[in-house]
């Protein structure tokens, strides 16, 4: 229904920019080969001291699977990660129960199955060093297209195409491709559905949405952030949905997967956990963590500070971050999981800051936008 009179529910389409798609696809390639080209390095220079691509330890919950799988792969302790939980959901996509028995907190791991489909789909026949590799090229694909998103943000929203060039080398989607987990697919489907709703593309916004919660759950919250800017019913579809999309696989799993597994305290008093990560990175540890980090937090900080709540985009980055601050040392402080937990707001907090303020966007029943910007040439 029209609001304020003639006013439409969607923005008009002659405030939406055109794309200069050649230099974002030839930036997003160059991003994407640099990021590979990072992770293919450290693969080839820490794989005898940190593991391969998939890699556990002998008492990991998939270390069974591995041995009898991927024989070649030494299992020890140090680098040992989620990795093989996912290569154990794709092994068995449609046997959840078979699945979980590789798995250290079956309903959570399997709360995020999206990567492990895909990589089932182009793999489907069997296990070994073709699913490992499925996943590279998923994870690579990821990058790609989180790379262009990045970049058609940002000229979407009058800012600059080279952010394409940046999304590829952000720590962690590098950590991402490097150890085979889902977090560079999570945060490149959170930017293209925002991208596809600014455009007025509502139904494929809602659909790769609640394809962004079902690679990794905390996309909701820039989902929401989002939601809460728009505040028309586009908005309220591309958050609603995926809620009641992660509600219903949620419910199934209640349904058909025994809860089970260590509990492990991954939230915590805010600041706390940034605070104790802090201690472990003055003593030499972790450092590349600290390299995405602080990075984040000072970015997304700043973002919210100077462009203010008519961005589009700084009520997601705001929720993002609040999200981060909640985190304990153990998710936050080490090099493998701190850089692929402040992926998100990294992402966000850069978009925001390489765009005006408004974005010559409005929200609808506002009779003009909250700061013109000029055209993007």
């Amino acid at each position: 229904m029209p609001i304020g009179g003639e006013e439409a529910t969607t923005w008009p389409r002659p405030t939406i920019p055109s794309l200069p798609w050649k230099a974002l696809i030839v930036l997003a390639l160059v991003g994407t080969a640099l990021g590979t080209g990072l992770a293919l390095l450290d693969l080839s220079r820490t794989q005898d001291t940190n593991g391969g691509l998939i890699h556990t330890g002998p008492a990991g919950p998939a270390a069974a699977l591995m041995a009898r799988e991927l024989p070649q792969e030494p299992q020890f302790s140090k680098g040992e990660h989620d990795g093989p939980m996912y290569y154990a959901i794709a092994r068995s996509p449609t046997d959840l129960a078979t699945a979980s028995q590789s798995l250290d907190r079956p309903r959570y791991r399997l709360q995020h199955p999206l990567l492990s489909w895909v990589a089932w789909a182009i793999h489907p026949s069997g296990g070994g060093m073709a699913l490992v590799w499925s996943f590279f090229a998923v994870t690579v694909v990821a990058i790609f297209i989180g790379s262009l998103s990045m970049g058609a943000l940002s000229c979407t929203l009058r800012g600059p195409p080279y952010l394409a060039l940046l999304f590829g080398i952000l720590p962690g989607a590098v950590m991402s491709l490097r150890i085979s987990v889902a977090d560079a697919l999570g945060v490149s489907l959170l930017l293209l559905a925002l991208l596809l709703s600014l455009r007025n593309h509502t139904v494929w916004s809602v659909v790769v949405a609640c394809a962004a919660v079902l690679a990794k759950e905390p996309m909701i919250l820039g989902l929401i952030g989002f939601a809460l800017w728009r505040r028309d019913r586009a908005g309220i579809a591309v958050a609603v949905a995926p809620i009641a999309v992660m509600g219903a696989w949620a419910l199934y799993l209640a349904n058909t997967v025994a809860a089970g597994g260590d509990r492990i305290m991954e939230f915590g008093v805010p600041f706390v956990g940034i605070g104790s990560a802090v201690r472990t990175w003055v003593t030499g540890n972790d450092a590349y963590a600290m390299l995405s980090v602080v990075p984040a937090l000072v970015i997304g900080v700043y973002g919210l500070a100077k462009r203010g709540l008519a961005h589009p985009l700084v009520l997601a980055l705001g929720l993002q971050l609040a999200f981060m601050l909640l985190l304990t040392r153990d998710v936050i402080g080490f090099e493998r999981n701190g850089t692929r937990m402040s992926l998100p707001v990294l992402a966000l907090g850069i978009v925001v800051l390489a765009t005006p303020r408004g974005a010559s966007f409005r929200r609808p029943g506002t009779a003009a936008p909250v700061e013109a910007a000029p055209a993007a040439t």
